[in-house]
C-alpha cells in the first residue's frame, strides 16, 4: 500500500481527499500547514500532494526544504491563475502539478502514473535487452540503482529529472519529442500551454555539469524534441 502526506490548510478539503484516497487503496496522513509536513515527513512517503497556497510557510517553501533532503514525489495543488507558482514549483523539483479544482478521476490518474515510474519495476530491471549503465565523457548513469555521476560525484536529481535523463539516453541519437517525455515521464499528454516538460529539461541541464569535450549534453529541436548527444557526430 503506498504511503502518501497530504498537505493543504483547508481541513474541509483534506478530510474529502483523504476519505477518496483511502477508498483508492491508500495510505494518507495529513498535514495542515508547512511546519507541521516537515515534521512528520519521513522516508516511508511515497508520495506527496502539496497546497501552494498556506498561511505562514507556503508549499514552495515546503517544496525547497523537501528538495534539500528527499526525491519523494511530489504533485503540487495549484489554483487556476497561478501560471508563476506552477513554473516556480517545477523549477524547485516539484514532479507534476493539478490545478484547482479538479477531476478525481484526474487526481488519481495522475498520483498512479508518477508512482509506477517511480517504484522500479524488476521485471524491467532483469530486461538484459537494455544497458543497466551508460557512460558519456565523465557522466556515468546507472540505470538499475538509478544514480548518476559526473566525475565520481553524485548528482542531486530529483526521481522525474533522472527519469528523464534516462529517457533522453534511451533514445541515443534520435529527437524525442515533447509529448513522448510528457507521456513516459508524467503519464499525461503533452499541451503546448503546459511547460511541465520544458522546465524538467531545464533543470537537469542546470544540474549536469560541463563536459569535458565541449559539446553540449542535450541539443532543443524546434518544433520536433530533444536530441541527448552522445558525441560529436550526433552534435553536428
Amino acid at each position: 500500500m503506498n504511503k502518501l502526506l497530504l498537505i493543504d490548510d483547508d481541513k474541509d478539503i483534506t478530510s474529502l481527499l483523504k476519505e477518496l484516497l483511502v477508498i483508492e487503496g491508500f495510505e494518507v496522513e495529513v498535514a495542515n500547514d508547512g511546519q507541521e509536513a516537515l515534521k512528520v515527513f519521513d522516508d516511508t512517503f511515497d508520495l506527496v500532494l502539496l497546497d501552494v497556497m498556506m498561511p505562514g510557510m507556503n508549499g514552495l517553501s515546503v517544496l525547497t526544504q523537501l528538495r534539500q533532503r528527499h526525491t519523494v514525489p511530489v504533485i503540487f495543488l495549484t489554483a487556476k491563475d497561478s501560471e508563476l507558482d506552477r513554473v516556480v514549483g517545477l523549477e524547485l523539483g516539484a514532479d507534476d502539478y493539478i490545478i484547482k479544482p479538479f477531476n478525481d478521476r484526474e487526481l488519481i490518474a495522475r498520483i498512479r502514473a508518477l508512482l509506477r515510474r517511480h517504484q522500479w519495476d524488476s521485471s524491467v530491471k532483469e530486461n538484459q535487452d537494455d544497458p543497466s549503465e551508460y557512460t558519456i565523457d565523465k557522466l556515468r548513469v546507472n540505470i538499475k540503482q538509478q544514480v548518476a555521476s559526473f566525475d565520481n560525484q553524485y548528482l542531486d536529481l530529483t526521481g522525474t529529472e533522472f527519469l528523464v535523463l534516462q529517457k533522453l539516453l534511451e533514445h541515443k541519437g534520435q529527437i524525442i519529442s515533447r509529448n513522448t517525455l510528457s507521456e513516459s515521464v508524467l503519464g499525461k499528454a503533452f499541451s503546448p500551454l503546459d511547460r511541465s516538460v520544458d522546465v524538467h529539461v531545464s533543470n537537469l541541464r542546470k544540474k549536469l555539469p560541463p563536459r569535458s569535450d565541449g559539446l553540449p549534453w542535450i541539443k532543443t529541436l524546434r518544433a520536433k524534441g530533444y536530441l541527448f548527444v552522445f558525441d560529436k557526430d550526433v552534435h553536428d
